[in-house]
């Protein structure tokens, strides 16, 4: 029930470090400048200058004035924050010679020596990672700053034409053909894809203009003329799906839960008005047994098997409006398998509140409220403890059939990543503390990879359930439900539907909700919004402080601690039962 958020740590990309060469060491183009001609500019002037008459009529007294309703309108216009290019400029250059020292520090055998040809090159350190990402940044935003402004928007019309060329080659497997060393002919490529030499070849060289492939003509070819044969850049081992399986499948995930969507926005919002993805105000679907939509009705006619119909971008791109985003992967198996590749990488790599030690025995993140206090669940080797004595005890006055309320239950815990991840680093809590709930389909992936041989959720007991239903009798009492990577993926109207199911699962004032989740930062981000849209499109929305405590209180919940790492773009909210609410389902 968890999708994608595109917050990739630098050590979820596998890089195959045996193959790189000087090449891949050097920084990406990030701006593709487009010359603009005189008569462009002169016709883009004149062309402001009849639109700016556009608006305009006489009055009685044959004045002109301004059409009234973009007067009204007319707020005054802020001034950007100042620029300052010299500065820019020698911070760039500055930062690059700290690079490029580093770089020429690390040991290399000579050119052309034996040890030369099997030499991998060491990983980058985080101040060599940190560098690089501050030398991009600047070049980026120098790039923004000075070029004419129509280059700017041509910049991102390439960009459109880019992400298209990688995804299909992708999806082809092209980039698995291309030896990581050397290059392979356009023409063996086509041959290796089943595909038209003349078609792979306008492709590539798409990819060649912006650097993610390398183009050249092999001695004995006329020295003029397009690139015969191409090989890897750093950037397009990336997307080798047989040697960085987890990047690939990010990429993947990347164009299938953003392109597809934003690419069916003006049609989205035409047909359901310039509005959030909300539900239906005037019907929901009705499905049968097997899941399938047979017809539907008008909101508020009680049905067991309707769902309130939330049409979404994401399932309109893929062909399928009716459905749920998690009812189209369902008919994706492929896609799906590289969905839970993505998460898997992720969980793997990334730090903090979406991944790595996850909170589990410290999170960066701070509350502004009380700095000192950091969020951790290390608490909870004291309760296991204490819970097991209790057992015991029982045990021992002959009452053994009384079984203890759960301790962890994860919602909509996917393949159970988190708790294998709790489990491994609080070893007082034990698998059978533990409940794992997520989609039938996800459990029974769950219970394959247990019978492969993955032992880390042994003795878990993981239960099929829907969130939007209350929590089976076996789930209910819990010490801590944790909902992580799940509210973002749903509106308001469906995070509070899901919140007050928990509540209402809370035994007395010493069970609470632990929500994990990316969260919506002040100072909007390119990477943080781009998560936003793409949340969207799945039908949610990443969320500030405001708008979990919003949720919260709907929901009867009251929030007791609030953190947020801005670097991670990522919060951990932690509430219990609202004063004064009881357990039943509303």
């Amino acid at each position: 029930m968890t999708d994608p958020k595109f917050n990739v740590s630098v050590s979820t990309l596998e890089i195959d470090h045996n193959n790189n060469n000087s090449e891949d060491m050097e920084l990406p183009s990030l701006f593709v400048p487009t010359p603009a001609t005189e008569s462009e500019n002169e016709s883009s002037s004149e062309s402001q200058h009849e639109s700016g008459h556009a608006n305009n009529m006489r009055n009685d007294d044959g004045e002109l004035e301004t059409d009234k309703t973009a007067a009204s309108a007319a707020t005054p216009t802020p001034s950007a924050p100042a620029f300052d290019l010299v500065e820019a400029a020698e911070a760039l250059l500055a930062h690059a010679k700290k690079l490029k020292a580093i770089i020429d520090s690390k040991p290399t055998p000579p050119f052309g020596s034996p040890e030369s040809a099997n030499h991998a090159p060491s990983p980058p350190s985080p101040e060599e990672i940190e560098l690089r990402q501050r030398v991009a940044k600047l070049g980026k935003k120098i790039a923004f700053e000075t070029a004419p402004p129509m280059d700017s928007l041509k910049s991102d019309w390439v960009t459109i034409a880019d992400v298209a060329a990688w995804n299909i080659f992708l999806h082809w497997r092209a980039f698995d053909h291309i030896p990581l060393t050397g290059s392979i002919s356009i023409a063996d490529l086509a041959r290796a894809i089943n595909a038209d030499e003349s078609l792979v070849s306008r492709i590539a060289c798409m990819l060649i203009s912006t650097g993610k492939l390398i183009g050249s003509r092999l001695g004995g070819e006329a020295e003029k003329g397009p690139p015969t044969h191409v090989s890897h850049s750093r950037i397009s081992r990336l997307l080798r799906t047989n040697t960085s399986p987890a990047t690939a499948a990010l990429a993947i995930v990347s164009f299938g839960n953003g392109m597809k969507g934003f690419a069916k926005w003006p049609e989205y919002f035409s047909t359901y008005d310039r509005q959030e993805p909300h539900p239906s105000d005037n019907e929901i679907l009705v499905h049968d047994s097997n899941g399938i939509v047979v017809t539907t009705k008008r909101r508020g006619a009680q049905d067991g098997t309707s769902k309130s119909y939330i049409p979404t971008p994401f399932s309109l791109g893929w062909g399928h409006p009716a459905l749920a985003p998690w009812e189209v992967k369902a008919r994706y198996p492929e896609y799906a398998r590289h969905f839970e590749m993505a998460m898997a990488a992720k969980d793997k790599g990334a730090q903090g509140a979406l991944g790595g030690d996850l909170g589990v025995g410290g999170y960066r993140g701070i509350n502004s409220e009380y700095p000192a206090n950091k969020f951790s669940l290390t608490w909870l080797a004291e309760v296991a403890q204490l819970q097991r004595q209790l057992q015991q005890q029982l045990h021992m006055l002959g009452d053994v059939n009384t079984s203890l309320k759960p301790l962890v239950v994860d919602v909509g815990g996917g393949l159970g990543h988190f708790l294998a991840n709790l489990l491994a680093n609080i070893p007082e809590v034990k698998p059978e503390q533990c409940i794992l709930l997520d989609r039938p389909e996800v459990i029974a992936q769950v219970a394959k990879n247990m019978e492969g041989g993955d032992e880390r959720l042994k003795g878990v007991m993981t239960m099929a359930h829907d969130f939007f239903q209350p929590q089976p009798e076996e789930a209910k009492g819990a010490t801590v439900y944790v909902v992580r990577r799940v509210l973002l993926d749903y509106c308001d109207e469906q995070a509070v539907w899901i919140l007050k199911h928990l509540r209402c699962a809370l035994s007395g004032s010493e069970g609470r909700i632990v929500i994990m989740e990316g969260v919506l930062l002040d100072k909007p981000t390119p990477e943080n919004r781009l998560v936003d849209m793409v949340m969207m499109n799945l039908g949610g929305k990443l969320r500030n402080a405001e708008g979990y405590r919003k949720l919260c209180k709907e929901a009867g919940l009251k929030v007791t601690g609030y953190w947020v790492d801005v670097e991670g773009a990522s919060c951990v909210v932690e509430c219990v039962k609202e004063d004064g609410t009881d357990g039943s389902e509303e």
